[in-house]
Formats: C-alpha cells, structure tokens, sequence
C-alpha cells in the first residue's frame, strides 16, 4: 500500500508540476526554399538548430507540395463569407469517403435544406499516393496506418481534381517507414470551390513527428488547417501530463503568423480535456469577437475537432458535428457565417 501511494503522489506531483509551467513557445522565422519546401510556399518553423535537423529528416521522406487551381474560378469579389460553407474534418489517413461528403454537402443534407454552393475543406490526414518519392538514407518516416482497398480512391489530389475544387497539400510526413512500403504521405489539405492564394506552411515545434499548418486566403477571408500532437515523447517526458503543455506551445507558435481580417480555422487540436485546454484557450482569445453556437453528437467529454470563426462585429457562426462519419473515425464539422 506504501508504494502504491507513493507512486500516486508522485504521478499528482509531476501533474501540479506541469500545471504551475507556461512554456515559451520558440521562435518561429522564414525558412529557406529547398528540395522539400518548394517556393510557391513561404515557409516558416522553429529557429533552433535542433529542431531544424528533426524536420528536415522528416521533410526528406515526403513529396512535393501540392497547388492547383480549381476548375472554374469564381467570382472571389462577388462573394461575401455569408456564402461559405466551411468543414473541418480528420479524414482518417484517407480512409473517409470525402466525395461522398461533398455530394450531400452541395444537396443541403447538412445545412437544413440550404443547397451549398461555395464551400471551403479543411482537412486533417489527407493522404497522397502518387509523386511521393523512394524513401531516402536519413529520411524519417511515420509507422503506415490506413489499410485501404484502392489507393487511386484515397488520393486527396486526386479527389480534388475529380471535385474540380482548388487544392493546397503540404504533407506533414511520410505514411510508413520502410522502403518495402508503397510511397505515400500524409498531412494537411485545403480544398475550396474558391480559388486558393498566398499559401504559408508553418511547421511546429515538437517532439515526435513533424506537423505543418497551412494558412491561404480564399476569397475575402483567410482559412488554416491545423493539426496537433496526440502525445509527446515517452523518452524526454512523461507524455500524459505534458501534452498539453506542448499543443499550447504549437499553437502559440502559429499565432504571430495569423493574418489579420476575417478567418476560419479548422482544426484537429487533438485536446483530451477538451475546451479546457491551453490550445483551446488560445484560438477562442484569438477568435473571440464572432460568438458562435456549437452543436455536438453525444456528451462531448473528449473533444478533438473545432472550427474556429473570426468575422468581425455584427456576425454570428455555427457549426455541427455530423453524426454519420462517412468511413472516418472522426465526425466532421460543418460550419456558416451569419
């Protein structure tokens, strides 16, 4: 009983511990172009030598960004963020049926009726299986989850071009680490009927994989796609207490790359405690002039997935989560400005 209670004080310790810490996020700058940073993008991440030496390896193991036009450009001046419909979801390492979405997205399955006409994805692990190169000496790949039947059918730059929708892809990291492994990668995606430009990719500060977050303006405002640690390393610390410790550092690295004016930030925060957390905290300081309504499936205890509004005085967003999941195992959020 003795060691069982020292066990537990030690554990309530290291937790009261980490909650009395504010960590300083690190100092966020421009990255030069290179091999695996292409320069249709500005790229910014942690100026610690370190930390650049981690990225860059998981850099190497991945393809080329991926930009392209949708295939008919609307009329960006004519349409005010009102018009927009805006979704963040975790696609499950490419497993959900995002055409299938789409389809009764458009038909007004998810907005009471209201048929859809503009609308912007922001997408958390999209996975591309094509262009992505052999994986190289000193490269780092990600352990390959998401056995799939078709690849062709997964592909997010394939899906775009189907869609016929505008699409920024940054992969974050590669999808296996082995060289017997088909190539392929996965990360990030903004996906929009609305022409894409002004792309900046910013990879955070970490302790396991790398994540990238991608910031473009569609139209009028600007939209991010996001995506945070789950755990923090086993080696460095305990990855239970300090977790969340390290998503708010990610996401106050962001912050100061945030452009001003209107904006709507999808975003996986992988938050275990939900709105509580630090991360959390930050986006709705940062959003905090545009209220919104949220309507969830179920208790909500574990919250993952937000979307987050920032759309100026006199306007008001809501979001849902959809109950069908469509082959994910996360629910996406569908989401309007009024």
């Amino acid at each position: 009983m003795a060691s069982f209670i020292r066990c537990v004080s030690f554990f309530v310790s290291a937790a009261l511990l980490s909650a009395c810490a504010r960590w300083t996020p690190p100092t966020i700058a421009p990255v030069a172009a290179g091999a695996c940073r292409p320069a249709t993008l500005r790229w910014f991440a942690p100026d610690d030598a370190r930390e650049r030496t981690r990225l860059d390896s998981w850099c190497a193991g991945v393809g080329d960004v991926v930009m392209q036009p949708p295939a008919n450009v609307s009329q960006a001046q004519s349409i005010g963020i009102e018009d927009i419909t805006f979704v963040s979801w975790n696609v499950h390492v490419g497993n959900a049926d995002i055409k299938g979405f789409v389809k009764d997205l458009r038909q007004g399955l998810h907005t009471d009726g209201r048929k859809v006409g503009q609308y912007v994805l922001m997408l958390q692990e999209a996975v591309r299986t094509e262009g992505v190169p052999a994986l190289a000496a000193g490269a780092s790949g990600a352990g390959r989850i998401g056995a799939r039947a078709s690849a062709e059918s997964i592909d997010i730059v394939q899906i775009a071009r189907e869609l016929g929708l505008s699409l920024i892809y940054v992969p974050s990291m590669r999808n296996g680490n082995s060289a017997e492994q088909p190539p392929e990668d996965r990360g990030s995606a903004i996906l929009s009927t609305l022409a894409l430009s002004n792309p900046i990719a910013v990879e955070l500060p970490g302790e396991r994989q790398r994540r990238v977050v991608i910031i473009a303006r569609a139209g009028s405002l600007s939209v991010g796609a996001v995506h945070l640690d789950a755990l923090g390393s086993w080696q460095r610390r305990l990855r239970l207490f300090w977790t969340p410790w390290l998503r708010d550092i990610q996401i106050r690295s962001v912050e100061p790359l945030l452009p001003e004016g209107p904006l709507v930030i999808g975003a996986d925060l992988n938050t275990w405690h939900g709105r509580d957390e630090l991360a959390v905290r930050v986006l709705d300081r940062i959003t905090r002039d545009t209220p919104v309504s949220i309507r969830r499936q179920g208790l909500g205890l574990r919250v993952l997935d937000y979307l987050f509004f920032r759309a100026g005085e006199g306007r008001r967003a809501h979001y849902r989560q959809l109950e069908n999941r469509y082959g994910s195992d996360h629910r996406p959020l569908v989401g309007w400005i009024e």
